[in-house]
């Protein structure tokens, strides 16, 4: 059989296990990834490459050293600072979680980043009496963390896969910053929609009653049961209630210098450096000067994740190296034909199926996949490709509106949550998002 037919075979397949959810996401990517292997559609040597590529080897670092930062008790500090705005009322203490967890998760993983939140936020509700509730700021936080994360190579696997996916293709990749002003403006006017209507409708929807302390931690070992996330030191905190870290100024310090200067070193790149480069080099300076333990940075590292990025990298090499996309891209140009040609309409229905597809299978998968297309399509129709790999990565990160859509939504499903209060909401947000990130998309690339 055609290679080309058979990696759309397995992708196929591998769309229906994302989305029944029967076996855990790096699972199932891995097995696509080995599927693709014996059925010679990639080979070994190319595929199990992608485990040691750049983005794998820049989010590893990555991850190594904001857990030096948040080991070091500093982001208490932080926390300290967002408490005294709780006697201006729950609404400016919403908007200032939304950005915060926003603009911080452009550097870190923004379950991490929901996981470190979470007991803060929880403490503030307990002693407020009853002036902050939990259920009116959680889905905030992860709202903001997962828009926040599309601003950075280094914020999430979505844009991470879609600037390797312009590299496969022979295309110039994202800058570090590439996406960072789409991921701003769009919180922005996140931030803004709740100041002026979203946090009235929340509080209006949200009628059902604020859950407990001890229901929200048997909620808490319900979900770590479901999401499997033991490997997860942040995580792990969240599901037992640890909310405070003793401060380290001294390795505090040094954990925020070598992530500055990391970050500059994105930016600037010398010498050519390669991102994963930079990030590895980071983490070896806080591992050597004490920050971390290396031995319990390996034991809780986010490995799931890593696999799920290396496999859906390979599964992507594979999608455009087999011939598969091009069979995609011709089936969509002998359907869609001239409006393909379009690049605001190109790049509006990428940022669609993007929004509705990422609220029922893992994004990072779905990114690579619909950039694999998106991508390759753009330069046939002579179009820049770019705004169509911006496009796939942010509809991705929109999936708001159900409780199964990512691990950092699904999180916050303690507050008690029901289905129809993601729909609501999430779905609201997910549209404003697609919204904005399309006339930002056309004004910035005038497209």
């Amino acid at each position: 059989m055609n290679k080309a037919v058979v990696t759309l075979i397995i992708i196929a397949v591998l769309i229906v296990f994302y989305i029944i959810e029967k076996f855990p996401v790096a699972l199932v990517t891995v097995l696509g990834m080995l599927a693709m292997v014996f059925a010679g559609a990639t080979s070994f040597k190319d595929a199990f490459s992608c485990f040691g590529s750049t983005p794998v080897i820049l989010t590893f670092g990555m991850v190594i050293i904001i857990d030096a930062i948040i080991d070091s008790g500093m982001v208490t500090e932080f926390e300290h600072v967002l408490n005294r705005l709780t006697k201006h009322g729950e609404k400016l203490f919403l908007v200032m979680i939304l950005i915060s967890g926003g603009l911080i998760s452009m550097f870190a993983n923004n379950t991490a980043l929901v996981a470190m939140f979470m007991p803060f936020i929880a403490s503030v509700a307990s002693s407020s009496k009853g002036k902050i509730q939990k259920k009116h700021i959680y889905m905030p936080l992860a709202i903001g963390g997962l828009i926040g994360g599309t601003g950075s190579l280094a914020g999430s696997t979505a844009p991470l896969l879609a600037s390797e996916v312009l590299e496969l293709t022979g295309q110039q990749p994202f800058s570090f910053f590439t996406t960072a002003p789409f991921a701003l403006i769009i919180l922005a006017a996140v931030a803004l929609s709740y100041w002026f209507f979203l946090y009235k409708l929340q509080v209006k929807w949200f009628d059902f009653p604020e859950v407990s302390h001890d229901v929200h931690s048997k909620k808490s070992d319900q979900l770590n049961e479901v999401l499997n996330l033991d490997e997860d030191r942040a995580v792990k905190k969240v599901l037992h209630g640890e909310s405070e870290v003793p401060v380290d100024k001294k390795h505090g310090i040094i954990a925020i210098a070598v992530f500055l200067i990391v970050v500059v070193l994105f930016i600037v790149r010398p010498f050519g450096w390669d991102l994963g480069l930079i990030s590895i080099s980071g983490a070896v300076v806080v591992i050597l000067t004490g920050c971390v333990d290396m031995k319990t940075e390996l034991r809780n590292m986010m490995w799931p994740a890593l696999f799920t990025l290396g496999a859906a990298l390979a599964i992507a090499g594979a999608f455009v190296n087999s011939g598969a996309g091009d069979l995609v891209i011709d089936f969509l140009l002998r359907i869609f034909g001239p409006a393909m040609s379009n690049s605001k309409i190109l790049v509006l229905i990428f940022l669609l199926a993007g929004w509705l597809l990422s609220n029922f299978m893992s994004n990072g998968s779905l990114v690579s996949m619909l950039a694999s297309v998106a991508v390759p399509l753009a330069v046939a129709t002579g179009q820049n490709p770019v705004p169509a790999a911006i496009a796939c990565c942010i509809g991705a990160s929109l999936a708001f509106a159900t409780p199964v859509a990512t691990t950092t939504v699904t999180m916050v499903q303690v507050a008690g949550y029901r289905f129809k209060d993601y729909f609501r909401i999430g779905g609201i947000v997910g549209a404003i998002g697609v919204a904005v990130s399309w006339i930002s998309l056309v004004i910035i690339y005038r497209l």
